[in-house]
């Protein structure tokens, strides 16, 4: 087949410019490299070493104040005791100690995302309150309006408690419902489940106030007490 000039300048060419008979074999691919740029992270704290110094005390402070029926409050728990008044208002050495540590926590956990040269002391106020959950009570799925940070301290946790955890509800809202693809895994759908935690004794978790996250009924004997928190403007 005679190509003409005209035709192989403007790409019109359907053989080989050279005459050549056509080659059948697909033409090798160079592997394709995929960038990945994460987006949208959900940035949640941890820390293993809280100030188990004082669980004694607040555990005690806790059950001095389920003696007075007035001070329970019903909000998401399911079962369970929730301490209906601002925990840090409470006039006790050990509130103000756990108070200060609190700070330091809320304050390196702001500062971490900042450069060196920006970080700094910050104007918070923090609003608590405790949790005593026993076998079977649990919490419904919710968020905490009004606030930028939140945070739960494990007091005590039972020894050899099955259950229990608190689970990150996936904060993409619908989109775990919205692909269905047979045979096909999406790492960026999930299950919809969320993601559990698992509470131990002296354990601090901080996270966005807007992150959905519900508690888990447990199994054994003994009660499981937190106190949680929101971080506010003061």
């Amino acid at each position: 087949m005679k190509i003409t000039e005209r035709q192989q300048q403007s790409g019109l060419c359907t053989a080989p410019c050279n005459g050549a008979p056509p080659n059948d074999a697909p033409p090798s691919k160079a592997p394709i490299k995929v960038g990945i740029m994460p987006m949208f992270s959900t940035w949640v704290a941890r820390c293993e070493h809280g100030p188990t110094h004082l669980n004694d005390a607040l555990e005690q402070l806790a059950h001095e104040l389920m003696q007075d029926e007035r001070n329970a409050s019903r909000r998401t728990n399911c079962g369970g005791w929730h301490y209906a008044f601002d925990f840090f208002k409470l006039q006790e050495p050990v509130v103000e100690e756990f108070r200060a540590d609190m700070e330091d926590h809320v304050q390196a956990f702001l500062n971490h995302f900042r450069p060196e040269v920006r970080k700094k002391r910050d104007r918070f106020r923090l609003e608590g309150w405790v949790n005593v959950n026993r076998a079977g009570d649990h919490n419904l799925l919710h968020c905490h309006p009004g606030c930028f940070l939140s945070a739960t301290y494990y007091v005590k946790v039972p020894p050899g408690m099955s259950g229990g955890d608190i689970v990150f509800r996936d904060p993409r809202g619908p989109v775990v419902a919205m692909y269905e693809t047979p045979g096909i895994e999406l790492p960026w759908v999930g299950s919809g489940t969320g993601i559990p935690f698992t509470p131990a004794t002296g354990h601090l978790l901080l996270f966005p106030s807007w992150l959905e996250h519900r508690v888990e009924p447990f199994e054994g004997s003994g009660e499981r007490i937190s106190i949680a928190f929101n971080v506010c403007n003061p």
